[in-house]
């Protein structure tokens, strides 16, 4: 498996957990691609932070300077074929392929759960979230989520 992993928000969520689980997948024979919003610049800086979470990679595709990350991190997914990502940013996980596992780590800073299971967008104060990403009643996981447990019954 190709596997896409973002940093801020993700790997800084829980890199204790991240570092387990990149050793795990790289000892199985699959690689780890590090996916993230940073300036290409930051390149040592940011090897150096990965390696002092323990993280384990194959390797790194950083960019700053695209004026649509979401956009710009589905490209990367595309190119690198990748099986599964994970990252913090449903804006850019909404528009990877069908064929992309995707993993949101959701950051209740930022998104409120208790709205979004009710069917509401549930972004708090100072979160962004596209309108492509955001997680209205009429979404699919809002569908998904009410078919499940019988919203709106009696």
């Amino acid at each position: 498996m190709n596997i896409g992993i973002d940093i801020d928000g993700t790997i800084t969520a829980a890199p204790e957990f991240f570092a387990v689980l990149t050793r795990a997948f790289r000892q199985a024979g699959h690689k780890v691609y590090i996916v993230t919003y940073r300036q290409p610049l930051a390149v040592q800086s940011t090897r150096d932070e990965l390696a002092r979470w323990g993280i384990e990679y194959d390797d790194m595709h950083l960019c700053g300077n695209a004026e649509d990350m979401g956009q710009w991190k589905a490209k990367i997914a595309g190119l690198l074929d990748l099986d599964v990502m994970f990252d913090d940013m449903p804006a850019a996980l909404c528009r990877m392929g069908p064929s992309v596992t995707r993993f949101w780590l959701c950051d209740g800073g930022v998104h409120d759960l208790e709205r979004i299971a009710r069917g509401g967008e549930g972004v708090a104060a100072g979160g962004v979230v596209s309108g492509q990403a955001s997680l209205t009643p009429r979404s699919r996981l809002a569908r998904a989520w009410n078919s499940l447990w019988g919203r709106g019954r009696k």
